[in-house]
């Protein structure tokens, strides 16, 4: 997600790759497996944004999430550096035993890519100050772990996907029959009825249709839209509605516990860099979706991806003459926050 700097956006000529990922065991649209645990288990696949961060430690401390595996896509940093930074992070939180691991650099198709200064702040950790760890980023790759972590998992697990899709859509194509283990998708990407987002890292950028993490690797997007897959899709147009302000940040930080204050520092530093004394905050706000249904009533649509190089690459289109395949948040309403955004890190019984 994703800030403002300058990119020069490059396209090369692709050859285009389509899978079709049948699933013979998937509940009807719209339907979520049952899980029997108190908390909920799931994977958290993230491109090492500081957003995706705000939402990671939201997530550790809220006792309705059970995180089994934190996975890095290509996208807003480098997944080899970042996975590091991830395992450091956790230290930070005492948090142990959450492995971690990195996806490929490229996306499946293609050379899109986000901004090397974005890259570069997010490799740094954006100047937070992260301890050693004696624990390691896993020696599988993050698809693989995807992969065990889905099918050693006694129970469905739900992903929080807020990066690109490549990691889920490799695991996808290692192995089919995992689409059976996954309870749903949440999604942080596209923009469906509002204008995309890739002028903020360009202002000279021709595509004014598509969101960075759709575009940066539209393959895999699309491949997850026609997976089958229970599918919940936070875009800019919910996002773009609701920000986050210098008063969010001063109350997480009153609270006083780890991720809080990892959350307000990180929430600083927005404000540092944009000027600005509220901002958007894309993942954290799908988190908060996944964790408050009552925050976003969905609307169910049909949704694919376009792929094919061009001005108008990794835009979302929509289909009335099909059936829906993903719900889609469009109107969040925050006042279904009992705290407001201000109270997300206070602890829950």
């Amino acid at each position: 997600m994703k800030l403002h700097f300058l990119i020069s956006l490059v396209y090369s000529p692709v050859l285009l790759v389509t899978l079709l990922v049948t699933v013979f065991s998937q509940p009807a649209f719209g339907q979520t497996r049952d899980t029997t645990s108190k908390s909920l288990p799931m994977i958290f696949d993230d491109d090492g944004s500081p957003d995706g961060m705000i939402a990671l430690a939201y997530m550790l401390q809220n006792p309705k999430f059970n995180i089994k595996a934190i996975t890095i896509s290509q996208g807003e940093a480098h997944p080899d550096l970042f996975a590091k930074n991830i395992i450091r992070l956790l230290a930070r939180l005492k948090r142990k035993g959450i492995p971690v691991a990195a996806g490929r650099s490229l996306p499946l198709v293609g050379q899109n890519a986000f901004p090397q200064e974005w890259r570069t702040s997010s490799d740094n950790f954006w100047g937070i100050p992260l301890p050693s760890s004696e624990e390691s980023v896993q020696p599988l790759s993050a698809p693989q772990l995807i992969v065990k972590t889905l099918k050693k998992s006694p129970q469905p697990i739900t992903i929080l996907a807020t990066g690109s899709m490549t990691n889920l859509a490799q695991a996808l194509r290692i192995e089919p029959s995992i689409a059976s283990k996954i309870a749903r998708v949440h999604i942080m990407g596209g923009a469906v009825y509002v204008p995309g987002n890739l002028r903020e890292g360009s202002k000279t950028a021709k595509n004014t249709t598509a969101e960075w993490n759709i575009w940066v690797d539209p393959v895999a997007a699309q491949q997850v839209f026609s997976s089958g897959l229970p599918l919940y899709l936070t875009p800019l147009d919910a996002t773009n509605q609701v920000k986050m302000t210098k008063a969010d940040s001063a109350a997480w930080r009153a609270t006083g516990t780890p991720e809080a204050i990892v959350a307000s520092n990180l929430l600083e530093w927005f404000f540092t860099t944009i000027s600005s004394s509220s901002v958007s905050n894309w993942d954290t706000v799908a988190a908060i979706h996944l964790s408050e249904p009552s925050f976003c009533s969905v609307t169910p649509l049909h949704l694919d991806v376009k792929t094919t190089p061009g001005d108008d690459q990794g835009r979302i289109l929509t289909d009335s003459t099909k059936p829906p395949n993903v719900n889609v948040c469009l109107k969040p309403n925050p006042a279904a926050l009992p705290n407001g955004f201000s109270g997300i890190f206070i602890k829950q019984n």
